[in-house]
């Protein structure tokens, strides 16, 4: 072997072993060419054509001419395949996802919903930060004790704290108030996000498994440990294409140690019951795909070109930094990726939700028999409502679905622009366009839990000695002894949240108990 072309070998082999090394910085350009593999055919093409253009220049042979117009027409077909990638990818995927139940119901919890906006959480966690150099990280929406809650990672200030130190820890602040409830876990992270450079929780976790998009990192304590929870997407390659596929859960612990679970172990797994763990960029995907209805690629790019039959667009609410979807409580207790979808064009109506479970993402489908307002128009008849309030101080975020006594209602929060506090919590009727507006906590939550403001409530609160069943006339019914009272409940007059809580509650359980008119309204569990 020559000096020259051993150099050269040498010099590529270090180029290999560095690229290889810092592969976590590259992994943007890779994955794009990755995720669609027919730039990469355009790319050999390209470079081919080249070599032959040159040797049919200086030696123009007639299998020099025929191999240069043949990478010709081949980068034409790549490009061509490259251009058509989207359509064959979300064709496919909508094959594997869409609706297998679609109902005209809302089921979600009415005793679980955002009360505080995701900005004033930002302003009310970082508003308690004491240390010089220590900040915030993005925020994230996380399970703690099985209620929502917003999650925000103690990271370092500035690029030489994030090399030098740890993240401090995590804080969630109680979305279910507008009140700053805030509960500091301080323990100090091996590897997380914002901090660099060996110790980054992306470098960590592309070194761990590379081909692949990460979702939002969420925090997760339990059992008296913090982790890390990353869900993540793979790609299902198809030759000129990829689909997107749920691929996994990535949990990292505070020794900096990495658990890579396929999709059956998270599911599996004790720690991740009743955690949000199917990608959350994933569910965009999916409802975007819903648009590629039709039996081939070619038809249904026909149909978003020209027809537009069945086109549906995401709704969200602009300049506030927090798309859809969101995550929403059944009544039930399950956790569902809710995304809003209108018409395409000019109609503003409510198309449709879909519900995705944030467990397995099992998709089902609300539509609604009557035409229903969307939740950006909800905003504006809130304004409406409203017309002496100062707007260029305020603003009306997050409007989140409720359903309450079988009608769909928008909340909306209104807050200061500097995000310090809740001013106002609005409803919307998404049906009959009725705006109700509440300044007090008591209000809202009357309103969620009894359908009006100043109903009489009774408590009744005590241990639960017995809980005894029976069916009549085609319905269940119970009867409860709580302490010295005796309470006698029937199914159709409960809700199916209510239900629930009825069939999981057990004997030596402390609980209170919430009647309006004689009704049950409420069932908390103290001790569990």
């Amino acid at each position: 072997m020559k000096r020259e072309e051993f150099g050269t070998g040498l010099i590529l082999l270090i180029f290999a072993a560095l690229f290889w090394f810092f592969r976590p910085w590259f992994h943007g350009i890779v994955m794009s060419l990755y995720k669609n593999p027919s730039l990469i055919y355009m790319i050999v093409a390209f470079f081919m054509l080249l070599v032959y253009g040159i040797k049919a220049k200086v030696v123009p042979t007639r299998r020099n001419l025929l191999i240069t117009r043949i990478f010709i027409v081949l980068l034409i077909l790549f490009f061509g395949f490259s251009i058509l990638a989207n359509a064959f990818s979300n064709t496919a995927l909508y094959r594997e996802y869409h609706p297998m139940q679609v109902s005209n119901e809302l089921e979600l919890s009415s005793s679980k919903i955002r009360i505080l906006p995701k900005f004033t959480a930002y302003r009310y966690a970082v508003d308690t930060i004491e240390y010089a150099r220590y900040t915030l990280g993005a925020s994230h929406l996380t399970i703690r004790d099985g209620t929502p809650v917003w999650g925000f990672f103690i990271i370092p200030d500035g690029a030489w704290n994030a090399i030098r130190l740890k993240d401090k820890g995590v804080l969630f602040v109680d979305m279910n108030t507008t009140q700053a409830r805030i509960q500091r876990i301080e323990q100090e992270l091996q590897v997380g996000p914002g901090m660099q450079i060996f110790d980054n929780l992306e470098w960590v976790l592309y070194k761990k498994h590379y081909l692949i998009d990460l979702d939002v990192p969420r925090a997760l304590y339990y059992n008296d440990k913090l982790y890390i929870v990353v869900p993540y997407i793979s790609y299902k390659f198809r030759v000129f294409y990829t689909v997107p596929k749920w691929g996994g859960v990535l949990i990292v612990d505070e020794e900096g140690n990495v658990e890579d679970l396929s999709p059956e172990e998270a599911l599996k797994d004790e720690r991740l019951r009743n955690f949000p763990i199917f990608p959350e960029s994933l569910t965009r995907k999916i409802v975007n795909a819903q648009n590629y209805w039709k039996e081939s690629a070619f038809a249904n790019i026909k149909n978003l070109w020209l027809h537009h039959e069945n086109q549906i667009e995401l709704i969200d609410v602009s300049n506030q930094g927090n798309r859809q979807p969101f995550l929403v409580i059944a009544n039930d207790g399950k956790e569902y990726w809710m995304v809003a979808v209108e018409p395409y064009g000019k109609a503003h109506g409510l198309a449709a939700i879909y519900l995705i479970d944030a467990q397995n993402g099992e998709m089902s489908q609300v539509k609604f028999e009557t035409p229903l307002t969307e939740p950006v128009k909800a905003i504006d008849y809130i304004k409406k409502a409203l017309p002496t309030f100062d707007w260029s101080q305020f603003m009306a975020v997050e409007p989140i679905p409720v359903f309450l006594n079988g009608e769909l209602w928008w909340r909306v929060a209104i807050i200061p622009k500097s995000g310090s506090g809740v001013a106002k919590i609005a409803f919307v009727n998404a049906e009959t366009k009725e705006v109700k507006i509440f300044e007090s906590e008591e209000d809202v939550r009357a309103f969620l839990l009894y359908g009006q403001v100043g109903a009489k409530v009774q408590e009744i609160s005590g241990i639960v000695r017995g809980i005894y069943s029976y069916i009549k006339d085609g319905n269940t019914h119970w009867i409860i002894l709580i302490g010295n009272q005796t309470i006698y409940l029937s199914a159709n007059e409960l809700s199916d949240e209510l239900i629930y809580k009825v069939l999981i509650l057990k004997e030596g359980e402390k609980v209170r108990i919430k009647l309006s008119e004689g009704r049950i309204v409420e069932i908390e569990v103290k001790e569990r």
